[in-house]
């Protein structure tokens, strides 16, 4: 039986499930992070897909609208999104009709994203949409296991990064 296994490449052929990671990935942190989030970001992906707007982009509507209105840079910033796809990320809510974009008062080469009520409206939509995604999400938590997570995060989200 355990030549079935390797035969058939692991357990993810044949049951559906992902491979088993091999000991040096298995309880790397890091590594636990970074695949968690990605799961994360793909349920919220596959639940907002109704509303037409990306985990991403409901982070830009949230920013300018719980904000002030913020450049195209500030908010690819904040985010951590590459300028291009930034630029592709506000076209689209710009062709929705949820953000505008206006030149900046003081600085003629950056805009400044505005809200639009609609693009308000979205917002509060799609984050009740996000609080239903992390309440499936976290299912497997207690609610003290949630709390400590979110502390836990926290900390490690506030922390500079070594060398820097």
């Amino acid at each position: 039986m355990a030549g079935a296994a390797s035969d058939s490449g692991g357990r993810g052929k044949v049951t559906g499930e992902p491979p088993e990671l091999p000991p040096s990935m298995r309880n790397r942190v890091p590594f636990l992070i970074y695949r968690a989030a990605e799961e994360s970001h793909a349920l919220a992906n596959d639940m907002l897909a109704g509303t037409g707007l990306s985990a991403r982009q409901v982070g830009i509507l949230t920013l300018v609208t719980e904000r002030a209105p913020m450049t195209q840079k500030a908010l690819a910033d904040a985010l951590r999104i590459d300028r291009t796809t930034m630029v592709a990320l506000l076209d689209d809510l710009e062709h929705k009709g949820y953000v505008e974009r206006q030149r900046h008062p003081r600085d003629r080469r950056a805009f400044l994203v505005h809200p639009t009520e609609p693009g308000r409206t979205a917002k509060v939509a799609a984050v009740r949409i996000l609080d239903e995604q992390q309440r499936r999400f976290l299912a497997p938590l207690t609610p003290a296991e949630r709390r400590q997570l979110a502390a836990l995060l926290t900390r490690l989200h506030r922390q500079p990064a070594a060398g820097h």
